[in-house]
């Protein structure tokens, strides 16, 4: 039996038994079905037609995304192509739970339980256009499901998500494009709230996608995975954030590839409806293109996040290491995206000299010696909960001894020295019948 045969017999069997059995996949397999909604189809009273087109990061090739409900609307081709791509990742053993490759109706039954999302070169209305003339390895970039998280009606809506990218292509952005995409459906097919269940902690490039879209770690699985290569099974980090729909909090990304794209070829996006072209328009007044590069007021625009954090990590490197606000200002003199500031946040925070310097490890120059008695500062300094609460209750103390001083002078007047601050005190001002009539105190009335 051929492969083709193959696939073509996968889909009569399902025809045939839908009526006999309860499928997961069985209600979006067949819409006009009406038997009783399963729990993984609860949480989509939206279903979306739009493809979602884009132009990738060399700035000229055109990718779309189309919405499949069912494997019945993809071509044989592509579905084997998608069979083989995921077989190829569990042999690698490095991401999936799975160990043995899976056949082609264990891979339907897997991935279109619920609602996928295929990646293609081009810009074709349909999926199934010119399906014979389709090289799929050079033609599909990827491919990824939303499904429900939990069973029943009470958590319906949170979701989680798979995502698998051309094995020949990885490392071109793709796999953020799937999840840029992903962060816009799931809200339009009921979702509120997204988790990665089993994100293996040796998964270097996912963990650090997903916390660059702000995915917070929401728990750990100790010893979860026995990973190729690894003599002990690694942990697995759990991720979550709230989703929010695109007319909430459009990818920026998206939006600045949609302006360039228009700028360069005078054309719409292929999706784009009366009043998307129109915000389009009055958009692209504000923007030009120099050099192949979009601007904004004379800026630089930046859209991809990595670019970002390298644009940021080096004026903050080239600069003395400045703090954030002043880091911040040097980057928006050049360059705009939206949260510029956050962004900051986060390399300042990455940063080994400055959590060296926080932690007190010295370097040669004067700002190791700065980190060092800063950190010696803190270490003798109560915590600021506990130090604010010994504040009041002194005030407290005072105020029912009949006297009224204040917040700031109590903590003036019991807060602990400070090494730093006192190198530059002259004899003089350390006198104590100097410092100490600065606390005053009033009768109470």
């Amino acid at each position: 039996m051929t492969h083709d045969d193959a696939v073509a017999a996968v889909r009569q069997s399902k025809q045939v038994n839908k009526s006999n059995r309860k499928r997961h996949h069985s209600v979006l397999d067949d819409p006009n079905h009406e038997t009783e909604v399963s729990s993984h189809s609860v949480t989509q009273p939206n279903k979306i037609n739009e493809r979602y087109t884009i132009l990738l990061k060399d700035g000229v090739t055109t990718a779309t995304i189309y919405p499949i409900s069912s494997p019945l609307d993809i071509p044989v081709g592509l579905l084997h192509f998608l069979c083989d791509e995921y077989n190829m990742e569990i042999e690698r053993g490095e991401t999936l739970p799975f160990f043995d490759p899976l056949t082609l109706d264990q891979f339907v039954d897997h991935w279109f339980a619920s609602f996928v999302g295929i990646m293609c070169l081009g810009d074709d209305p349909v999926l199934n256009g010119k399906q014979d003339e389709k090289s799929w390895e050079n033609e599909c970039l990827g491919i990824f499901s939303i499904k429900p998280n939990y069973p029943g009606r009470r958590c319906s809506h949170i979701c989680t998500a798979e995502f698998l990218v051309n094995a020949g292509i990885r490392g071109k952005g793709i796999g953020r494009t799937l999840t840029d995409c992903f962060l816009q459906w799931a809200p339009k097919l009921g979702y509120t709230y997204a988790t990665f269940n089993l994100v293996f902690e040796s998964n270097a490039a996912a963990r650090k996608l997903w916390e660059s879209l702000n995915f917070k770690r929401a728990g750990k699985i100790k010893s979860a995975a026995y990973v190729k290569n690894f003599d002990q099974p690694v942990d697995a980090i759990i991720y979550g954030r709230e989703l929010a729909d695109k007319t909430v909090a459009e990818s920026s990304a998206y939006r600045f590839d949609k302006i360039k794209y228009y700028l360069e070829t005078g054309k719409y996006p292929a999706t784009a409806d009366r009043q998307e072209k129109a915000r389009l328009r009055a958009g692209a007044m504000h923007y030009s293109l120099s050099n192949g590069k979009l601007m904004l007021k004379g800026k630089e625009v930046v859209s991809d996040s990595d670019q970002q954090l390298r644009i940021c990590f080096d004026l903050h490197r080239n600069n003395g290491h400045l703090g954030i606000n002043k880091t911040t200002t040097q980057v928006a003199e050049k360059y705009h995206w939206p949260r510029i500031k956050e962004t900051v946040g986060v390399v300042i925070k990455e940063c080994e000299k400055c959590n060296r310097l926080q932690k007190g490890v010295g370097d040669d120059n004067n700002g190791g010696q700065v980190g060092f008695e800063l950190a010696q500062l803190d270490s003798d300094r109560p915590q600021i909960s506990e130090y604010i609460q010994a504040v009041v209750s002194e005030v407290q103390q005072v105020h029912r001894e009949g006297y009224r001083q204040t917040y700031a002078e109590v903590a003036a007047s019991s807060g602990p020295s400070l090494p730093i601050a006192d190198s530059y005190l002259s004899d003089e001002d350390t006198e104590s019948d100097i410092i100490r009539p600065r606390v005053r105190t009033y009768e109470r009335r």
